[in-house]
């Protein structure tokens, strides 16, 4: 059996075609810059999960509503798969992995904090949200930080 590569561009648009057409054909509408972050998904399937409870009443978005959203399971696993295939997958070995959760928790904890990616967050701000643009300074205050403590990592090795 032949092997059928599809670069990368090519495969963007036919994802996007089907993201049209699915807009199109299902009236399936999610929030702006839904697809550039996994914060909202993750959180969209939490908050379908614990809504089962009466204890608990979760936002969901609205692409959510109208069908499963297991993109925060898929998404991983599809990219696991893809570098298995292609031979690309690596053991990565993580000095602090305590670290390295509680941290990515954070940027996700962060992310919520700021309703979203920071695609939303410029939506925001482009709106003229000022708690957008006060978000936005902490985010770039961050990005400066961590630059920094990076740099000062890589000097140090």
């Amino acid at each position: 059996m032949k092997k059928i590569r599809i670069s990368a561009l090519v495969f963007g648009v036919i994802a996007g075609a089907i993201g049209v057409m699915a807009q199109v054909f299902w009236s399936i509408q999610p929030p702006q810059a839904y697809g550039l972050c996994m914060v909202c998904h993750a959180k969209d399937f939490i908050n379908v999960l614990l809504n089962n409870f009466d204890w608990y009443d979760g936002a969901i978005a609205a692409v959510a509503k109208k069908g499963l959203m297991l993109t925060s399971i898929t998404v991983p696993l599809g990219a696991f798969i893809a570098a298995v295939i292609s031979k690309e997958f690596r053991l990565h070995f993580v000095e602090n992995k305590y670290a390295a959760f509680f941290l990515g928790m954070g940027v996700m904890i962060c992310g919520l904090i700021i309703s979203g990616c920071p695609m939303r967050l410029m939506l925001r701000v482009s709106y003229g949200d000022v708690s957008g643009l006060v978000m936005l300074a902490f985010m770039v205050a961050g990005i400066g930080l961590g630059t920094a403590i990076l740099k000062r990592r890589a000097q140090k090795q």
